[in-house]
This record gives structure tokens, sequence and C-alpha cells, in this order.
């Protein structure tokens, strides 16, 4: 983010003290994956936001950027394993398109969706939904 000189924001929607059930290490896998698509794709200067709230019984987040974008044919795939779609080079580093096809499987694993849709007028906003988990104490 630095290097690129990125701006990174966290945006809290309607949402108080939220818990979801899951393991911690994989959710932030997601995290760390979603993140890091978002720095790797767009250009210098642009801007990451995370949003996060609830809707219904579901806690969402929303990690979104204003960088290129991708085509619909692209989107249709972006999920599915070792798919790349255009076969760009970001960062010097091929990709080997499993990042996202592991935050499907993660979320889904969870009970969840992921999706991602257009940030109009440029960019992604991939936007993931788990569970409201409830805290049980076991005394």
């Amino acid at each position: 983010i630095y290097e690129k000189q990125q701006t990174f924001t966290v945006i809290k929607e309607n949402i108080q003290h939220e818990w979801v059930n899951g393991d911690q290490v994989h959710l932030m896998q997601i995290f760390s994956n979603l993140l890091s698509n978002a720095i790797k794709y767009t250009q210098a200067g642009s801007i990451i936001k995370i949003a996060y709230g609830n809707k219904n019984d579901m806690v969402y987040v929303n990690i979104s950027d204003n960088g290129p974008g991708m085509d619909d044919t692209i989107k249709e795939h972006v999920f599915d394993m070792f798919y790349t779609g255009q076969n760009k080079i970001a960062d010097s580093k091929r990709s080997m398109g499993l990042g996202l096809a592991l935050c499907k499987s993660v979320v889904e694993a969870h009970g969840g969706s992921i999706e991602v849709k257009d940030n109009i007028p440029f960019g992604c906003i991939f936007t993931f939904y788990l569970k409201k988990g409830e805290v049980i104490i076991n005394e």
C-alpha cells in the first residue's frame, strides 16, 4: 500500500457487536486474499475500502477498490479453481488462480456466500456473507 501510495479505509455500517462462529485462521485467509488482490490489481493512488455490517441473519464484509475492474466474462469464473482471468502478471508474480477459489471454499464451509460486483464507475466490490453466531459459555 505504501509503495503504490494507496489509501485504505475501514467503514462500519449498521452493525453493533456481532459474532461469527468459525475458524479464525481460515477466516483471516479470506481477508488476506481479498485485500492482497485489491492491492495487487489496482493502480498507484487507488482507494481500497473495507465496509462491514449486518443484513438479516448474516454479517457481511465488502472489500472494494477503484481499480480497472473486470469484464463480466471474468466475473463468471473468478471463483473457479486455477482460473486466472486475462492471465496478467500484476506484481511480477504469476497468479495460480487459487486465492479466490479458496475464499469461496472457506466462506461456503462456514455457511456463507461470496460475490463480486462492479464498483461504479471503476473497480470491483467483493462481498462475503457469514451467518451470525452465538457466544456459548460452558460453565
